[in-house]
């Protein structure tokens, strides 16, 4: 049972044991509880968010089971890799004891990537679409697991006089044989190595809650992440944003902590090393697709899914293609409008110039095509030469126009 106050309410204190209840048996902590809720409202997140990019819900549900399972065993690996030099792992329950706390949110993101990269690559989906449609949900798991921290008082930071300053003390054994410490307990224990590493405590103190100021920059982020999704220029930007946003955040908030997790050897805190890469290489990822976006500005509202396997009813898709019915039915529109202008321009013109009708021009074609016609007058005369008579044939030729013939028919009769 833990005894909790804060600086700014000396007067009150809270009072709760790490142990939410006990099936068959076996206690069942806060921390466990806090961590479960978060998955599954990040679940009920992901999936919302996956519709509206195009990915099927079925092959969500996919990416739901490989990275819940391997995502809570990158992050304890992550942790146990770095704490072996504590020399609290004796047996493999041990090692495997997540219920004690222990899970290192780098490890489980690290995990999660690797998963979401595998299976789109066997369902044929963009990646970096998945990543966008899950980075949000995983902002609703930490700040939702941050208070599991709470539960088992942990990943709290160095003393502090501000208000909410937070300090607690054991009242209460659970009766487990686990051994659970306060701020003062751990604070005590710990003094020596903390101040080994540059920090001054006081045990009886009041520390920073870094847990609560961890969940309140992931709300944040969660906050405006979902504002700006609607102005996504390129896949993966909601996803880079995350890792930027986080690992900003993370990074100083470490540097309050007294638990941190350091490199072998060095001063370095690994999570505040890990926060400043995230920030510096989400920034330069962010520029670098954001000028190959605008090569092709299109990118964003293709299909989620790779050759056959796209899925039509891809709400970003159908936007899209309504978009660009609605862009061209409006340009037809135009091109009727600019061919009936140019029918009145005409009409305008040939009132203002009429030409001759159909009929008229092939009266004159008619008229044209009447040719004069030949007519060969042949006169026989017969001469006499010498007492020879001879008979000569003079043809003359009479060229005359059948209209000029028909008149001077006319005036015969």
């Amino acid at each position: 049972m833990y005894h909790v106050t804060f600086n700014g309410l000396e007067n009150v204190a809270f009072e709760f044991s790490p142990v939410a209840f006990t099936a068959f048996g076996k206690e069942i902590y806060w921390y466990g509880v806090v961590i479960t809720i978060g998955i599954i409202l990040s679940a009920i997140y992901a999936f919302w968010r996956a519709k509206k990019l195009g990915i099927r819900l079925d092959d969500m549900y996919d990416y739901a089971i490989f990275i819940i399972i391997f995502g809570v065993i990158g992050a304890r690996a992550f942790y146990v890799l770095t704490t072996l030099k504590t020399m609290q792992y004796k047996t493999f329950l041990d090692v495997i004891a997540i219920w004690n706390g222990g899970l290192a949110i780098y490890g489980g993101l690290i995990a999660g990537v690797l998963v979401v990269i595998i299976v789109s690559k066997v369902k044929k989906i963009k990646i970096l679409r998945v990543l966008d449609a899950i980075a949000p949900s995983v902002m609703i798991g930490q700040a939702l697991g941050r208070w599991g921290n709470y539960f088992n008082q942990e990943a709290f930071g160095c003393n502090t006089t501000l208000p909410w300053g937070m300090k607690s003390y054991v009242v209460q054994s659970t009766g487990t044989g686990r051994t659970i410490e306060g701020t003062v307990e751990y604070l005590t224990s710990n003094k020596a190595s903390i101040e080994a590493q540059g920090m001054t405590v006081d045990p009886q103190g009041f520390v920073h809650p870094t847990f609560l100021y961890e969940c309140i920059w992931n709300i944040i982020g969660f906050i405006l992440i979902n504002i700006l999704f609607k102005k996504r220029k390129f896949n993966g930007q909601m996803f880079l944003m995350y890792i930027t946003w986080y690992g900003l955040g993370r990074a100083f908030i470490e540097m309050l902590r007294t638990d941190s997790l350091y490199l072998p050897g060095t001063p370095i805190r690994i999570s505040m090393l890990i926060g400043f890469l995230c920030f510096a290489g989400g920034i330069a990822a962010m520029i670098v697709l954001g000028v190959r976006a605008k090569k092709n500005p299109e990118e964003v509202t293709e299909g989620a899914y790779y050759g056959k396997a796209s899925y039509k009813n891809e709400p970003e898709v159908k936007k899209s293609r309504k978009k660009n019915k609605a862009e061209e039915e409006k340009t037809e529109e135009e091109e009727e409008e600019t061919d009936e202008d140019g029918e009145e321009e005409t009409e305008e013109e040939t009132e203002e110039n009429p030409e001759e009708t159909p009929a008229e021009e092939l009266k004159e074609e008619e008229e044209a095509s009447e040719e004069a016609e030949v007519v060969e007058v042949t006169e026989t005369v017969i001469e006499e030469d010498g007492g020879e008579t001879v008979i000569v044939e003079e043809t003359e030729i009479i060229t005359e126009e059948i209209q000029d013939g028909e008149n001077k028919d006319g005036e015969n009769n």
